[in-house]
């Protein structure tokens, strides 16, 4: 998986939303693509853990090349990413950062 700091969901093939048991939701998210084109997917519930926090993130199913790690999963699980470095920094010493979650 990709980490990438351009990306708002994690975002994976269709094949491992369903292996995986993600839950659907009502929404779509739209997609700009790395060639510059939009794509409307939907989004899934799921369930991330980094460096030992676990909690809920947004997935959105689509047929991508390279799974994606995008940036609302560490936000939620209470981490930025440094650009400069590269790394991951806490913002929270708890985690929940975004959904204020325990």
């Amino acid at each position: 998986m990709l980490v990438d700091i351009g990306s708002t969901y994690i975002v994976v093939e269709l094949g491992v939303v369903g292996e995986l048991g993600f839950i659907r939701t009502p929404y779509t998210a739209r997609l700009v693509l790395a060639g510059g084109g939009v794509v409307d997917a939907n989004v899934y519930v799921g369930e991330a853990e980094v460096r030992g926090r676990r909690g809920p993130v947004l997935v959105v199913g689509y047929e991508t090349p390279v799974p994606l790690l995008g940036v609302y999963a560490f936000e939620t699980l209470g981490f930025k990413v440094n650009p400069v470095t590269g790394g991951l920094e806490e913002v929270s010493p708890e985690g929940g950062y975004l959904l204020g979650l325990k």
